[in-house]
Parts: C-alpha cells; sequence; structure tokens
C-alpha cells in the first residue's frame, strides 16, 4: 500500500498492509538536524529587516510569514519523508507581528487575540503564548467582525495556495493531512481571552463562550472547505482539553457550549467526504463518548504520562475512533535507547493495533525530542506493525 491508502484504511477502522505511523509535527531544529540547516534561518531574515527598515518592520516580516510558514512546513514534511512517516500534517497560523509599548520582545498577536512571542529555536521561530488580549465584550464583537469579515476573507485564500504548493511537491512520498495546530477552537477561545476570564464567563455568561467557539468552529470550517478544495482529505483539530488529571471542564459543559462549535467543524468535513481526528493532551477517558458525539473520526495524543490507559480506551471506542499516539515525549522519544523505544511501540501496537484503527505516533512534539529516537519509532512500527499482527 502507499502511504495515503494505508493511513486512509486505518482511519477507517480497517487492517491494512500495516500500521501507518505519524507525528503532528517535527521541530525547526530536529528538521535543521535531518536535512542541514538552511543557509539563512528565519531570525537571520529578521534581523535583516529590522537593520534595513528599523520603523516598519513589523508590517514587512508580517507580509513575509505566509511564505515562511510554505518553508518551514514544506520542511517539515521532508524531514517526515527523511524519516520514514506515513503522514505528517500542516496548516498555516494566522499571526502578524505587532508593537507592544514597553515590550521588546519580538511579539505577534492572531486573529483570535492571542499574544506570541517569536522565540528563537536555533535560528527558527517558535511561536509561545504569552497572553490573551480579548478580555471584554466590545473587545469580543470587534474581533468577531474582523473573523468573520476580511479574516476569512483572506486565509481561505492563503491556505489553498499553502497546501496545493506542498502537497504537490511531496504527495507522491508521504501522505500530507492538514492541522489547525495552535488555532483549535478550545485553545482560540480560552486563551485569546486569557483563562481567568474565560473562567469567569464560562459561570456568568455561558452563551458568549459558546457563541466565541461557535465562531471560530466557523472560521476553520470554511478555511477547512479550501484545504479540501486544494485536495485535502484528512484534518486534524488541535486543543487540549484536558489536564493530567483530568478535563479542564465537566463533560457537560464541554456537551453545551464546545460540542455544537465541533459538530460545525466535523459535519464541513463530512459532507465533502474527508475524516478528522482531534488532538488533545491530558487524561481523556472520561471525554470518550463527548468525543464521538461531536463526530471525530480519530482521537490523538493519548498521552501514557497522563495515565490514559490505552487498553481501556482500545476496548471502550476502538470500534468507533481511529487511535493515533501513545508514544511518550517526555522520556522515550527524549532521552530513551533504543530498546526503550521499540519496547513502547510494540506495547502500543500489541494494545491497539488489533484489527485495524491505530496509528503510531509520538504523544506530542517539542524540541527536545531526538531525532534517532523518531527514526527508531518508525522502524519498530515497520517491524512490528505488519498485519497480520503476531503477537
Amino acid at each position: 500500500m502507499e502511504c495515503r491508502e494505508r493511513v486512509l484504511a486505518t482511519l477507517n477502522l480497517e487492517e491494512p498492509d500495516r500500521v501507518p505511523s505519524h507525528t503532528i509535527y517535527i521541530d525547526a531544529n530536529n528538521v535543521d538536524n535531518i536535512l542541514g540547516k538552511p543557509q539563512i534561518s528565519d531570525f537571520d531574515t529578521l534581523e535583516q529587516i529590522k537593520r534595513e527598515n528599523p520603523e516598519n518592520w513589523r508590517e514587512e516580516m508580517s507580509n513575509l510569514l505566509e511564505s515562511v510558514e510554505t518553508s518551514v512546513f514544506s520542511r517539515c514534511v521532508e524531514a517526515a519523508i527523511n524519516v520514514g512517516l506515513d503522514c505528517m500534517q500542516v496548516g498555516i497560523i494566522p499571526l502578524e507581528f505587532v508593537d507592544v509599548p514597553d515590550d521588546k520582545r519580538d511579539l505577534m498577536k492572531d486573529i483570535f487575540g492571542r499574544i506570541w512571542e517569536a522565540k528563537n529555536n536555533e535560528g527558527n521561530f517558535n511561536p509561545y503564548y504569552l497572553y490573551g488580549t480579548m478580555n471584554s465584550l466590545e473587545k469580543w464583537k470587534e474581533t468577531k467582525e474582523n473573523i468573520q469579515g476580511p479574516m476569512t476573507e483572506k486565509y481561505t485564500k492563503i491556505v489553498k495556495k499553502f497546501y496545493r504548493r506542498i502537497n504537490k511537491k511531496h504527495k507522491d512520498k508521504i501522505f500530507v493531512i492538514v492541522t489547525n495546530d495552535l488555532a483549535g477552537v478550545f485553545e482560540s477561545a480560552s486563551q485569546g481571552m486569557g483563562m481567568t476570564y474565560y473562567s469567569r464567563m464560562l459561570h456568568k455568561n455561558p452563551r458568549f463562550i459558546k457563541e466565541v467557539h461557535e465562531v471560530v468552529a466557523e472560521f476553520t470550517a470554511e478555511c477547512y472547505k479550501s484545504y479540501m478544495e486544494a485536495a485535502a482529505e484528512v484534518f486534524v483539530e488541535s486543543g487540549d482539553l484536558a489536564y493530567h488529571t483530568g478535563p479542564m471542564m465537566s463533560p457537560k459543559k464541554f456537551n453545551e457550549l464546545l460540542l455544537p462549535a465541533y459538530k460545525i467543524i466535523t459535519d464541513t468535513v463530512h459532507e465533502r467526504g474527508g475524516k478528522i481526528v482531534l488532538h488533545t493532551d491530558g487524561q481523556i477517558t472520561p471525554l470518550l463518548d463527548f468525543i464521538i458525539d461531536c463526530g471525530f473520526d480519530g482521537l490523538h495524543s493519548l498521552e501514557p504520562t497522563a495515565n490514559v490507559d490505552l487498553a481501556l480506551v482500545k476496548k471502550k471506542v476502538g470500534d468507533k475512533l481511529c487511535l493515533l499516539g501513545n508514544i511518550d515525549v517526555a522520556h522515550v522519544l527524549t532521552y530513551g535507547t533504543k530498546q526503550e523505544v521499540y519496547d513502547a511501540v510494540k506495547y502500543a501496537i500489541k494494545t491497539a493495533g488489533p484489527g485495524g484503527g491505530f496509528i503510531v505516533s509520538a504523544a506530542n512534539m517539542h524540541p527536545a525530542v531526538k531525532a534517532p529516537n523518531l527514526r527508531w519509532m518508525v522502524k519498530a512500527t515497520k517491524e512490528f506493525g505488519k498485519y497480520p499482527l503476531r503477537f
């Protein structure tokens, strides 16, 4: 089977020729380790523009972000091919550089009101969330008008061109899927407001929270339509809904305030024949029914350090959800030996692989993950994941 056929069969809860492999991302420092550093880094470009245009460098850099993100994700896909992964996700992040008085950091703001610092990851941009600014009904009204008007028009055009360029270049070697990483519905709303204001309004004005979720979801759905016009077939909705100890809200609250928004997205994808996966870290076992009711086809992370019991999840929802993840990034893919990586992959496949519907994936990704460990993960998947499984 080719990568695309293998992944789609698995998302359909079938047994392909072997278990596929995936990661949500490969951080730029590891991309550089795998492919070699580019001659000019993102921060080289930033510093050059600052020198040449000290008054208007933020506007100039903002205009370059589309091409920077295309380059970053294209190199990420190239690195994934080099490692041997079956699929890799890409997606535009709606950011621009901004000037905040008395703050000397390189700051960016997204269309949902979040402020990010452009951290330097060995010469590469690494957006780091700082705080939210959408902390009043008046600011939400302005944000809503912006999202529903110019931002939807702008980004539906950008994402189509972005995905088409990357997929055309790499589709014969890997299955390129789409994510809204850093722009998922729940995190865009809660972080855009800041968790303090979000939590206050959650109890004081839940209709407001529901509206914010749905407006972000409508923006996401419009972007997904454009991605699909450029031949995208699989999507990953990103949003951490749980702590290590359990969900951030009760399942009842999630059903009332977030499920309708997620249904906007999942219905949009399904109406056009696509598949959609939810990514969330944390202890998500109490939310399994919610995830199914939202219409998701798969669930990613299954974080072992949050004590997610892979066997229990497989037993409860393995006939309804494709499961992705469970390979630890706190130790196994960061400091682990080859044997530890092989043992983790073997356990995951033995536990969740029978009958199909399982994709080996790092539970998350961060710059400390080691490229050799990713290669061991892929090699172990190919060794232990051939169907019929033999354990």
